[in-house]
């Protein structure tokens, strides 16, 4: 196993215009775990993996490896190039400095002082691509809002038909079997939202079930997005936390699931399951039974 810097795979997949997909084909993971890996700040992944990741970007393997903390040196390097490259100018550079800064202070008095504050927010859903037909699986959509103002928020989710909601954390302001309303009074921070739901086919309909969120602030207006992630659920065969669809649930996905779902307290994710068929070779589903039987 290698520790790698998932925002150096970002930027390294950016800068060459790759998509997830793409990565995720080539290396031989799902896109959820390319999305995970440049999400999380030093994810642990299969030395193999690594090295595959670092071929298709082109780079070397100690490239995207986690440095834990940063080159001070280099960095000394780069400073001193910087000063000895403007020290031509340093005389105009410090004269231009002075000039802005009583410009500053001047407008300062002039207009007086006016906060402007800063607003962001972001919704993320978390959630397998698969699940077999009535079997309960998690669902967790992750809420970032930066403001300086106090400021309420709204969170939607509107499940598909065959759909239900079997439980919700913290518990949902208003929920039928089909969606959940979440009102936060106080909606500024990271928060999550999750619940747990099941599917079941229905004969005639689709076997991809398709999920939609969004999030409305309102401050000086309402402002609405739509939550953003993963949206689709096919219904088959595998558990939930197979997430390459292999009859094995291997160490990279074990992990995924105590960072997915495992922190949130009294979803009821039934992790021990998960922890079975991770100790075993491998599981299969039997139907007639309705569960997973772990093979040794």
């Amino acid at each position: 196993m290698v520790r790698i810097s998932g925002s150096e795979v970002r930027y390294l997949r950016e800068q060459q215009n790759l998509t997830q997909l793409y990565l995720a084909t080539a290396v031989g993971v799902t896109t959820e775990t390319i999305s995970r890996w440049e999400r999380q700040g030093s994810p642990t992944v299969k030395e193999e993996n690594g090295i595959k990741l670092a071929e298709v970007l082109s780079v070397s393997l100690e490239r995207i490896l986690y440095v834990e903390e940063p080159a001070a040196v280099a960095e000394e390097m780069v400073e001193q190039d910087v000063q000895t490259a403007i020290r031509p100018a340093k005389i105009v550079a410090m004269a231009l400095v002075v000039a802005i800064v009583l410009l500053s202070i001047a407008a300062f008095f002039f207009v007086g002082y006016q906060s402007v504050d800063t607003f962001q927010f972001s919704a993320r859903r978390i959630m397998p691509s698969h699940t077999v037909s009535t079997l309960p699986f998690p669902v967790v959509v992750e809420v970032d809002f930066v403001s300086e103002k106090e400021s309420s928020l709204l969170l939607k989710e509107e499940l598909p038909a065959g759909c239900k909601v079997l439980k919700s954390v913290p518990p949902a302001t208003l929920l039928d079997r089909e969606s959940l309303k979440w009102i936060d009074k106080k909606g500024y921070g990271r928060k999550k939202f999750a619940y747990l739901a099941s599917c079941a086919a229905q004969v005639g309909a689709q076997e991809t079930q398709t999920f939609i969120g969004s999030l409305l602030v309102r401050q000086d207006s309402h402002r609405e997005i739509t939550v953003d992630g993963p949206d689709r659920l096919k219904l088959l065969e595998y558990h939930w936390a197979d997430s390459d669809m292999n009859n094995i649930i291997d160490d990279e996905e074990l992990l995924a699931v105590y960072d997915d779902f495992g922190s949130v307290e009294g979803l009821g994710v039934d992790v021990e399951e998960v922890e079975r068929i991770w100790m075993g070779s491998g599981y299969r589903w039997k139907p007639r039974e309705q569960v997973f039987e772990v093979i040794p």
